[in-house]
């Protein structure tokens, strides 16, 4: 189903924002496996401001200052969600099939998937709007 020509900028701006939060939900999906590594691997969590100074690991349960542990997890949940809506809208401005927002809603749980699942996308994606913009200069 073709798309509208005006469209092109909103295209544009959502293809950017999921771009961002590609990176940023990657950067915190490694982040959360480092504190899983630690937590389950070393019986360790990661503090900040606490008995270790700015920033140590303190055996599991004794945290006296900010558990960053908790916060990785937290933070990465709410970052995830905001990249799901950035999948979902760019899937409705360039109407692609379901199983392409699957794959990109995979890209933030499977560690550095997201960053090989943004790089694919934007490919797509940029040569969709290449056509697309044809189609605006020849209409």
């Amino acid at each position: 189903m073709p798309r509208p020509v005006q469209q092109i900028p909103q295209i544009r701006s959502a293809l950017a924002f999921y771009r961002v939060m590609a990176y940023v939900t990657g950067v915190l999906l490694l982040l959360v496996v480092v504190e899983m590594v630690a937590k389950y691997g070393f019986h360790m969590e990661i503090e900040a401001f606490g008995s270790t100074g700015f920033i140590g690991l303190v055996p599991d349960g004794a945290t006296t200052g900010i558990n960053l542990s908790r916060v990785v997890l937290i933070v990465h949940g709410w970052v995830y969600v905001v990249y799901l809506i950035s999948n979902f809208r760019l899937f409705l401005l360039l109407r692609w099939p379901f199983l392409r927002l699957l794959a990109m809603a995979a890209g933030g749980v499977v560690p550095l998937l997201s960053f090989i699942v943004e790089r694919r996308i934007h490919r797509i994606a940029e040569a969709e709007l290449v056509t697309l913009e044809q189609q605006a200069a020849a209409s």
